[in-house]
């Protein structure tokens, strides 16, 4: 099992751009692990942002049409 808890990212110069800490794992339906918040922290800005999820669903019966330009114009 593979749960990313922290992901760095670089510029072509390898200076830190922004850093996301992904915490509070739980495992739903017995296969998906997902988090319950994402930290994501901006370097050069000083910038954070703070993502909080909960009663994550699966398998509600979306298709990729669902996802298409047109549709998602219209889901506004």
């Amino acid at each position: 099992m593979y749960r990313p808890l922290k992901i760095e990212y670089y510029d072509r110069k390898d200076a830190l751009l922004k850093t996301l800490v992904s915490d509070g794992y739980e495992q739903y339906e017995e296969k998906y692990w997902r988090p319950a918040s994402m930290h994501m922290v901006n370097h050069i800005t000083g910038k954070s942002t703070l993502l909080t999820w909960a009663n994550y669903r699966f398998g509600n019966d979306l298709k990729g049409r669902d996802f298409d330009k047109n549709s998602l114009k219209r889901a506004r």
